[in-house]
Formats: C-alpha cells, sequence, structure tokens
C-alpha cells in the first residue's frame, strides 16, 4: 500500500499536481457551497464556459492563460448582473444568453487559430501538466478565496440565506454580490489548467452538494465538501496516474461516485435510509391498525381473538396476519393464546391494550378536532384522521386535547381514551337488538362508511338524538325520530347504538 502511494510521488509534477489538487478541492468546495445554497449552479457553468475566449486569445498573444480567462470570467459575471438588473430578463436566462455567446466566440476563435490552441486541454484541463507557476497561482488564488470568505463569513452567509434581511440590517448586498462574483471567476479560473471548461462545474458543485446530504448546517457543511473535494481530487488524481486515464474527468467522476454513495447511505437523506424509514413506518402503522382491531374485537382487549376472525375482519390472508402478529409479539404488543373454540388466537397484552388506546385516543381527538376547528363534515374526518393518528405525539395530544376543553367523546359518540389509558364502560347496543316501543336516545354510530354517516345524518340520526323503534324484522327496522318515521334497513340499524333514554350523559 505504501509503494501505491509513493511511488508517484517521486516525480516533481506529480507533487505539484497533488498540491494544486488539494487547494482546488478545498477553495471549490468552499465556493460551491455558497453556490449550492443561493442556487447558483447555473452561475458557475455560464463563467466556465465563458472563459474559453480569453484563454483562447491568451494563448495566442503568448500571454499568460491567467490572465484572459480572468477578464472574460470578470466581465461575463458583470454582464450577467447587468442584463438582469436593467431589464425582466431573469438570472437563468441571462446567465444562458451571456455564457453561450462567449463560449461561442471562444470557439469562433480557436476556429481562426487550428493547429495553434490545444482545445482538448482547454475543455478538459491537464493537471499533471502543471507548471510550478500554475501552482502558485492555485495557491494564491486559493487562499485569498478562503482569507475573504473567513473575513466576510457572518455577511456572506445571511447574503445567501436571506438577501432581504442583510440590506434591512444595513449590508452592503450589491457589493457582496459582487465579491462573490468576484471570488467565484477566481476559484473557476484557478481550476481550469486542473479540470478545464466543462468539469470545472463538477468539483465546485458535486462535494458542496454531497456534503449537502450529509449534514444539516451550513459550516460543518462547508468543511465536509473540503474534504470531500480533497479526497476526490487525490483519489482522482492517483486513479489517472495508474490507469492512465484523464486526470480532470477522474476526479470529477470519483466526485460524482461519492455523491452517488451519499445519495444512497446517507444516514439522513439516503435512498437506502429513506427505504428502510418507509417499510419501519408502514409496518408501525399496519401494526398500530391490528392494535385497534384486536381491542375491538377482544372486548376491550379483555379477551383472545380468534386469527380466522382476526384475518376476516383485516380482509387480509392468514399468512399476513400471522407475519404481522410476529411483528407485534416482538414488540411485546400481544401474545399467543387459544380461543374458545381450541382455535389459534391472539390476545393483547398490557403494553399492547395500552398502545391500542393511545392510537385510539389520537384518532378520536383528531376526528373531533378536525370536526370542531377544521370545519370538515362528520362523514369525512375519519380518513384524515387515521392518516394523522400515527403522527402525532403524546405531548402534541395533551395540547390538543387542552385545545378542545378535554371532550369525552368523538364526533360519532365514540368514547375517547385518557391520557392514562381507561376507557369507560359502554353499555349501548346496536339498534337491532333495541327493545321496540322503548325511548332510546343514540349513543354513538360507526365511523368508517362516509355513506352510513351521510345517510344517518340526512335522518337527523347523530350522537344525542332520542328515537324509538317502532318495530323490525328480519327485513327492516321501523324507527321514529323527532315524530317522523323512517325505514332502515338492517345493516344500517347494525351501524347505530343506543341505550334507554335518561341515563348517562355526554359531552
Amino acid at each position: 500500500m505504501m509503494d501505491i502511494l509513493l511511488e508517484p510521488l517521486q516525480y516533481a509534477f506529480i507533487q505539484r499536481a497533488l498540491l494544486t489538487a488539494v487547494f482546488i478541492g478545498i477553495t471549490g468546495a468552499v465556493m460551491g457551497s455558497f453556490l449550492l445554497v443561493k442556487r447558483w449552479s447555473l452561475l458557475g457553468d455560464a463563467i466556465s464556459h465563458a472563459v474559453l475566449p480569453g484563454v483562447a486569445l491568451a494563448y495566442l498573444w503568448g500571454m499568460p492563460y491567467f490572465i484572459g480567462a480572468m477578464a472574460t470570467a470578470l466581465l461575463t459575471s458583470v454582464g450577467i448582473s447587468f442584463v438582469e438588473q436593467h431589464s425582466r430578463i431573469k438570472s437563468d436566462a441571462a446567465m444562458g444568453i451571456m455564457f453561450i455567446s462567449a463560449f461561442a466566440l471562444g470557439l469562433a476563435i480557436i476556429s481562426r487559430a487550428a493547429g495553434q490552441v490545444d482545445l482538448f486541454h482547454i475543455m478538459f484541463g491537464n493537471i499533471l501538466g502543471v507548471s510550478p507557476s500554475d501552482l502558485w497561482v492555485a495557491a494564491v488564488t486559493g487562499l485569498l478565496v478562503l482569507l475573504v470568505v473567513v473575513l466576510l463569513y457572518k455577511e456572506l452567509l445571511l447574503w445567501a440565506f436571506d438577501p432581504v434581511a442583510a440590506e434591512v440590517m444595513g449590508f452592503p448586498v450589491r457589493g457582496l454580490h459582487y465579491a462573490m462574483m468576484l471570488l467565484l471567476s477566481v476559484t473557476i479560473v484557478a481550476s481550469l489548467q486542473a479540470v478545464g471548461i466543462v468539469l470545472v462545474v463538477a468539483m465546485l458543485i458535486t462535494p458542496a452538494a454531497t456534503a449537502f446530504l450529509l449534514v444539516r448546517r451550513f459550516g460543518p457543511m462547508m468543511v465536509v465538501a473540503s474534504v470531500l473535494g480533497v479526497t476526490a481530487a487525490v483519489i482522482g488524481l492517483y486513479l489517472s496516474y495508474y490507469w492512465n486515464l484523464a486526470s480532470g474527468a477522474t476526479m470529477v467522476l470519483v466526485s460524482t461516485a461519492m455523491f452517488f454513495l451519499a445519495l444512497l447511505l446517507s444516514p439522513q437523506e439516503g435512498l437506502l435510509w429513506q427505504t428502510l424509514s418507509r417499510r419501519r413506518r408502514a409496518l408501525r402503522v399496519a401494526g398500530e391498525d391490528y392494535l385497534k382491531v384486536l381491542h375491538d374485537l377482544s372486548a376491550a382487549g379483555t379477551e383472545p381473538v380468534p386469527m380466522a376472525l382476526l384475518a376476516e375482519r383485516m380482509g387480509e390472508p392468514e399468512s399476513l396476519v400471522r407475519r404481522r402478529i410476529q411483528y407485534l409479539q416482538r414488540q411485546g404488543f400481544v401474545a399467543p393464546a387459544v380461543a374458545a373454540d381450541g382455535t389459534p388466537a391472539v390476545a393483547l397484552t398490557g403494553e399492547g391494550t395500552m398502545r391500542a388506546r393511545f392510537i385510539i385516543r389520537s384518532h378520536r381527538l383528531w376526528e373531533r378536532y378536525l370536526a370542531e376547528k377544521g370545519g370538515m363534515p362528520w362523514h369525512a374526518v375519519h380518513a384524515e384522521a387515521h392518516a394523522l393518528e400515527h403522527l402525532t405525539e403524546p405531548p402534541e395530544l395533551d395540547r390538543m386535547e387542552e385545545v378542545l376543553g378535554y371532550p369525552r367523546h368523538d364526533p360519532h359518540g365514540a368514547p375517547i381514551p385518557t391520557r392514562e389509558g381507561s376507557l369507560p364502560d359502554d353499555p349501548s347496543v346496536p339498534l337491532t337488538e333495541a327493545e321496540p316501543r322503548t325511548p332510546l336516545t343514540v349513543v354513538r354510530v360507526e365511523d368508517e362508511d362516509p355513506a352510513v354517516l351521510r345517510r344517518l345524518a340526512d335522518l337527523g340520526i347523530v350522537p344525542g338524538r332520542r328515537l324509538e323503534v317502532k318495530s323490525g324484522d328480519g327485513d327492516r327496522v321501523l324507527v321514529l325520530v323527532t315524530g317522523a318515521e323512517h325505514t332502515l334497513e338492517p345493516y344500517l340499524a347494525a351501524e347505530i347504538f343506543v341505550r334507554p333514554a335518561g341515563s348517562g350523559n355526554r359531552s
């Protein structure tokens, strides 16, 4: 390993290339971080392409390419700002116009001097051909850029994230704008010998974008981007030496590979983490839905539920139900049991009962909140509450309960468990089992079918309403509601739960 690392360093041109790569990696990453948060990535592309005519003229006239490139870079930067500030043209269009025009001019100059200008090295760079003077240029410009960034860090940071606030605070926003243009131009021109016009933007943006996926704060983001930029430049240089590849292109490819690794494996933004997180969230949500159904089927968590009944209620094959139950068993929420008929069953543990009641509490408080504060009709709140119940933490539920005035029932009359997990007894019975010609009070109605809820609302059958069963058989139930008779289908009557009028109270 040491031989692999040390062998290239015996050559002076490799040493110069390595030092240049370090300077470019750091300076480009720092400036790229500002470009990324400012959404100026296209500006870097514009300036890098716009230096072509200056580089071509410098080669033709025997001048240092740095002078020609710097001149056209600054002219392009000023031109973009001028067009943007003195016309209705937006910044992206101004950048496109200026860099395409400058790039076309450079190509026209090169076409008139065919054979005199090495277009490949201008476009793609040659870090292995860095001269001592090029190294000094990269070092001095890099240090100057970093020094300016350090001295103006707070001003540049506020300008990048909130230019309006910077202007209100008295910062010279226009001056900072042109200062950043100048720093960007210097950084790009100093990088041309290494990676060329085409690839310089990748060395500016890719390390910063990779760091953006890995960290949250801007300061650490610049540090991580600098480390990534240097690492990509050094690894790319070694690979180009041993594999005989174009050095600038190899550096960019290494940086791009790092970006895709971060995109895949980042602990916060990575696709793999997001996939696993979505899978864990889906398992948790499905498990909590199972807990609610088990609580409903097991008489508030006190009796085992046959697996076949659970599968029928969930509408899922028993194989999937068994996997869900195994997941809940690992969480300590359920335990295997035997039903009264000897078939396999599952029972809620104490912890599982508390978790089920927390989800039920969350669901019913959300239904109440959406109905009272959100103005949603009672037939529409169930689906919304089902989506929100899994996302709400206990402190948020406590605040919601306080805002609602500590309600005891949801809009459909179902009791809301307390924060301690207690749930009052429910003495209600389905309307199909109620005694005929007995004054009754509607306690609650099932809330899962919006069509049923709309029908009940049209009939005036809501929690707290008095009614009386006039007659009933297997085909229909005749009820008297506020002096009007209505015929209910048995399935509809089974969704209504009642108790004798005058018993209990609601809120």
